[in-house]
């Protein structure tokens, strides 16, 4: 199936125009996730929230190394569900405090493993990077393209 291209981008200008406010560029982007990249080891659970839908989909932070595997300097090649990402397509970045993870042997549920993230340790990392339009609760830390 071929995608057209002007077609898309007339789509893609018309949803941008229902925001108003937009805090993100390719550049600063790369320079997020690059610095996010660093920090690989203490980022274990992270989504993206596409201007197109509501939903959340998972994308892997990579240590430096394979960086380029998952990012190039428009976006993101692969999410784990719903394929890739313009940087300009992305709504919001989130990242969530605690997750569960169900777990099932054959019939039988078993004991669900809990996990945690330092959301307050992941937000100084971006703070490093530079200003951003954050919001942080007890839950989550999203950082917003656009509002």
């Amino acid at each position: 199936m071929t995608i057209d291209k002007e077609k898309y981008l007339k789509k893609l200008e018309h949803r941008l125009e229902l925001y108003t406010g937009k805090f993100m560029s390719n550049s600063k982007w790369t320079k997020l996730f690059k610095k996010l990249s660093q920090h690989s080891d203490i980022i274990n659970m992270c989504f993206v929230k596409s201007i197109w839908d509501d939903n959340l989909q998972e994308i892997h932070i990579p240590n430096p190394n394979m960086y380029s595997d998952i990012f190039n300097d428009k976006g993101i090649k692969d999410v784990f569900i719903g394929g890739p990402f313009q940087f300009k397509e992305i709504e919001q970045l989130v990242f969530v405090k605690t997750w569960t993870l169900r777990r099932q042997m054959r019939t039988q549920n078993l004991e669900p493993f809990k996990y945690q993230q330092d959301i307050e340790k992941i937000l100084d990392i971006v703070r490093q990077v530079g200003k951003f339009e954050t919001h942080i609760d007890n839950d989550k830390l999203v950082i917003y393209a656009y509002k």
